[in-house]
């Protein structure tokens, strides 16, 4: 038999009985054999020595379409800035190099580093008149300068309205001073949100070629559809549909709908909510497919805005937001799941973790259709929280490099004791979960093995410990960003292991993640990205 292509190497499959292959037979995008060869003849033949091989990495919550907007924006994280002098420094350099009415944008700050938020009268100074707008690494909070504000009607920032599910953060004159937080920046961000077809196709064509170099083979991306809280370009879904069509995306998508973009349908008697013609979970290809309806709940923990049953440290008044109110949630969720969607919800602080399951068992009860709910980052969570997600089935989807890259504000913003139930990852595989691995970026780097790397040794960026009980091994922790990520796509039927049937899509690693030292592994980089049987990345 003439098939497509053989590859010898050292497998990691992914499977219990059978872990370790040497040789893998692609025809027509599938694996059609493992080992065994007899009979079967090759166009081309590739040897990877004793490289170690490991199923496609998954990120299971990568704003895709966020990530390359960020790669073309002034790079705001740290240490690209260590201060906010620097930060300046750096839009100034970029508006000097834009037309007068253009936007400068950037991305990625966080005050935590820098010893405060910008300002829009600082970034005034700076931008030459050009409207700014500046994401915070949350993607929870904008920083906008005075010409921003005018785009929308405001006059200096003096009448810039109150938004519900959100925060303005205002002078002693009640002047906005330029954060805005949650729903509040919407406005801004919409009109900044303002950008041609092409620009949106180079913004993803530059988040795929960073996944390949990371590994990634497949993504889900949490919130498509909308111009308002991811602060991206309205992305309807055609753009992705050009973007994988003319490869400029390469990796594997699953996309998920904002919920309030969703159309109620006039026939539906009783309320249920899907788009245009009753799309619904799973509708797609393997190239690009629909995920879970996405609906954001709270804040977020590093700007102090997730929703949280006990104040933060410091802040005796402030116990985050709840962008959509428990009342609405216990509706919605359960709305969803009768029409046929999967719902992912956003729930970050222990507050709206409580909601979010009171929304899914509410959901599991108005309907016996089985389905995989998850809690996006699921992130201060109590023992009694990870024991009701078990039993109701919810997937819990933390980002460990969270560890290492806001550990310390974390451990600031909450105190040590609640910081030990925070970002879990041992006690929910001891409960029975599937957990999936991620890295929310842009709001982190996506580079997988720093992830997994966190996941293992549990440290933040200053070396302080961090939750070292929810330790696991780099086994538990690469099955996570393989199987445990395309479960919780509910495409474990196609990727995420190496076995016949499924879609040939695997990365060789310049180090083998189960033979170095724990401290090494966020140091391994992928030699080789292959989809589908064809070298989308590197050689072989």
């Amino acid at each position: 038999m003439k098939i497509d292509s053989i590859w010898h190497g050292r497998f990691w499959t992914g499977l219990s009985d059978y872990p370790e292959a040497r040789s893998i037979a692609v025809l027509n995008s599938r694996i059609v054999a493992v080992d065994d060869l007899d009979g079967l003849s090759a166009r081309e033949e590739f040897d990877l020595g004793e490289s170690r091989i490991v199923p496609g990495l998954h990120d299971a919550h990568h704003h895709t379409m966020g990530t390359g907007e960020q790669l073309a924006n002034v790079d705001l994280r740290y240490p690209a800035v260590t201060n906010l002098e620097e930060l300046y420094a750096a839009l100034g350099k970029r508006a000097q190099s834009l037309p007068d009415n253009a936007w400068v944008r950037g991305s990625g700050y966080d005050q935590n580093r820098l010893g405060g938020h910008p300002t829009a009268e600082a970034l005034d100074k700076v931008t030459g008149g050009r409207p700014a707008i500046i994401e915070h690494v949350s993607h929870h909070m904008i920083v906008a300068n005075t010409a921003a504000f005018e785009r929308v009607g405001a006059l200096g920032r003096n009448d810039y309205p109150d938004i519900p599910g959100g925060r303005v953060f205002r002078d002693a004159e009640g002047r906005a001073e330029g954060l805005l937080q949650e729903n509040a920046g919407e406005p801004i961000q919409f009109e900044a949100a303002k950008v041609t077809e092409e620009e949106t196709i180079e913004s993803l064509r530059l988040a795929s070629e960073q996944s390949l170099r990371y590994g990634l083979t497949s993504l889900t991306e949490p919130g498509i559809l909308v111009g308002g809280a991811m602060g991206v370009n309205a992305p309807v879904l055609n753009i992705y549909q050009r973007a994988v069509a003319e490869n400029a995306l390469r990796p594997r998508m699953t996309v998920m709908p904002f919920h309030h973009i969703l159309h109620e349908l006039e026939l539906n008697a009783d309320g249920m909510k899907t788009l245009d013609l009753g799309i619904r979970t799973g509708f797609g290809d393997e190239r690009l497919r629909f995920g879970p309806v996405k609906i954001i709940s709270d804040g977020s923990l590093i700007g102090r805005s997730a929703a949280v049953h006990q104040c933060y440290c410091g802040e005796a008044d402030n116990t985050g937001i709840m962008v959509v109110e428990p009342e609405d949630l216990l509706s919605l969720i359960p709305a969803f799941h009768r029409a046929g969607w999967t719902v992912a919800t956003h729930a970050i602080g222990d507050r709206a973790i409580d909601h979010a399951l009171d929304g899914i068992e509410a959901a599991l009860a108005s309907s016996r259709r089985p389905a995989r709910h998850r809690i996006e980052h699921f992130a201060i969570a109590t023992d009694e929280q990870v024991k009701r997600s078990a039993k109701l089935g919810v997937i819990p989807v933390p980002q460990g490099v969270f560890i290492s890259e806001f550990g310390d504000g974390i451990l600031e913003a909450i105190g040590s004791e609640r910081s030990a139930g925070t970002y879990r990852m041992r006690s929910l595989l001891d409960a029975g979960m599937i957990v999936p691995g991620s890295t929310d970026s842009p709001v982190s780097d996506a580079n997988p093995f720093v992830s997994m790397h966190d996941l293992v040794n549990r440290k933040t960026s200053s070396g302080a410990d961090f939750a070292r009980m929810e330790r696991v091994t780099a086994a538990e922790a690469l099955r996570a960003y393989t199987f445990g990520s395309a479960y919780a796509a509910g495409y474990e039927d196609q990727v995420g292991t190496l076995e016949v049937g499924k879609l040939a899509d695997f990365a060789v690693l310049s180090e083998d993640i189960l033979a170095v030292s724990e401290a090494s592994i966020r140091d391994i980089r992928p030699t080789a990205t292959i989809i589908g049987g064809e070298l989308v990345f590197g050689e072989a």
